[in-house]
This record gives C-alpha cells, sequence and structure tokens, in this order.
C-alpha cells in the first residue's frame, strides 16, 4: 500500500512520520535554545498542542481512508460472492437440464424396448397357440392311426 496506487495512503503515512519526526526535532532544539524557562516551556507547550492536533487530524485522515478501504473490499467482496452464487446457479441448472435430458432418452429408450419385448412376446405366443399345439396333437395321432391301419394291413397281407 506504501507505493502510492492506493489513492495516496502510504503519504499520509509518510507525513505523519515526518511531523512526529519535527516534533522530536524542535523539542531538541528547544531545550538547548537561550530562552527563559517560563517561556521555554511555554513555547513546548504550544508546539506540542499544534503537533498534537496535526497528528490526531492525520490518524482522523487515515481512519476514515482505512474504512473507506475497507468499505470498497467490502463491496468487491460481495460482488465477487453473487457472481459466485450466479455461476453456481448456472451451472446446477445445466447439470440438471443434461440429467433430464439422459434422463427422458433412457426412458424412451425403455419404453422402445419394452414395446418390442412385448411384441415378440404376443408373436411367440400366437406361434405356440393352444390352438395350434391341438392341431399338431391330432395330427401325430391322425399320423399313428394311418400308421397302424398300414401295419395290420401288411401284417394282414403276409399272413
Amino acid at each position: 500500500m506504501g507505493n502510492g496506487e492506493d489513492g495516496g495512503g502510504g503519504g499520509g503515512l509518510f507525513v505523519a512520520g515526518l511531523l512526529i519526526g519535527g516534533a522530536i526535532g524542535a523539542a531538541v532544539a528547544i531545550l538547548y535554545a537561550p530562552r527563559r524557562g517560563d517561556e521555554t516551556r511555554e513555547f513546548i507547550k504550544q508546539k506540542t498542542n499544534e503537533y498534537s492536533d496535526t497528528v490526531k487530524s492525520k490518524a482522523g485522515d487515515l481512519s476514515e481512508a482505512a474504512k473507506s478501504k475497507a468499505g470498497e473490499f467490502s463491496a468487491k467482496a460481495s460482488d465477487v460472492a453473487e457472481s459466485v452464487k450466479v455461476k453456481t446457479s448456472e451451472v446446477s441448472d445445466s447439470v440438471k437440464s443434461k440429467a433430464q435430458e439422459v434422463s427422458d432418452s433412457v426412458k424412451g429408450r425403455v419404453t422402445d424396448l419394452s414395446a418390442k419385448a412385448q411384441s415378440l412376446a404376443e408373436r411367440g405366443r400366437s406361434l405356440v397357440s393352444k390352438d395350434r399345439i391341438d392341431e399338431a396333437i391330432d395330427a401325430g395321432k391322425q399320423a399313428a392311426l394311418d400308421k397302424e391301419h398300414e401295419l395290420k394291413a401288411s401284417v394282414d397281407a403276409a399272413g
């Protein structure tokens, strides 16, 4: 933050340091100045009050700047959080949509296969119906009777 990119916050720290250094330098100079004790004490008191007010003012400015930056960071964090929320919702909706498409496709294929299975079952039932079985049994009985008559005729003819 001290490189000046934050709108002068680093400059404020420099000025505060300069003022504090100046106050210390002034105090040392006053202590060695040739004045009477009561004048020196009054001068130190006056300068202390001036520098104290300046430092308080700069501290207030720095506090306001910090609050402003905190507000900016908070707003940016809220924007990022909202953006993440929106993106998450979009991805969630997309995944739900794709899952529904896959589900619908699978249901359609299952329905098609079920219909084909029913058709094959019906065809199988028609091929193996009771009437056709009865016809086959009757034809077998008739063939057996015919063969029996044929054998009797052959035995009678031979003997």
